[in-house]
């Protein structure tokens, strides 16, 4: 009789048991659903949110005249934060660096500016945010599949 109640315990033990697991394991992947909707929903909200505050940025800024040039390339503009990571032979560039490339064409005019940010954040970009803009600032891209920008 003793050994009935032991084993009846035991099996009204792995039922509650299995019951919590499998409701858990429903949390869990109702979670990892709802943080990839979240991410989606990010990046087609990015160019809307993001790519006109790093167009203000650079124009605030005035790239052109504030920015150094990265070394030995006339056409790219960093601002002070990636060109200490130049400078410093840093390993990556931290959060904040700002790099602008500007783009153009054989008769000489000035046919993009492409610009590359490291906001942080994202683990796909390695936390880079780029978009290539008109000369006047008009969004032309978001370039989704940014790879890590070294210095």
């Amino acid at each position: 009789m003793k050994s009935l109640a032991i084993l009846l315990l035991l099996t009204v033990s792995v039922s509650f048991l299995y019951t919590g697991c499998k409701q858990a394991d429903d949390v869990v992947e109702e979670s990892e659903q709802t943080h990839e909707q979240s991410e989606k929903e990010f990046d087609e909200n990015i160019s809307k949110k993001v790519a006109p505050e790093v167009w203000g940025l650079i124009q605030t800024e005035n790239y052109k005249l504030n920015w150094k040039n990265w070394p030995d390339k006339k056409d790219i503009y960093v601002n002070s934060v990636a060109f200490e990571a130049i400078e410093s032979r840093e390993t990556e560039f931290p959060v904040g660096s700002t790099i602008v490339r500007e783009k153009y064409s054989t008769d000489g005019n000035l046919e993009k500016v492409a610009v590359a940010s490291r906001i942080g954040g994202n683990e796909k970009t390695d936390g880079w945010f780029s978009a290539d803009y008109t000369p006047d600032g008009e969004l032309i891209r978001v370039n989704k599949n940014v790879v890590n920008i070294r210095p």
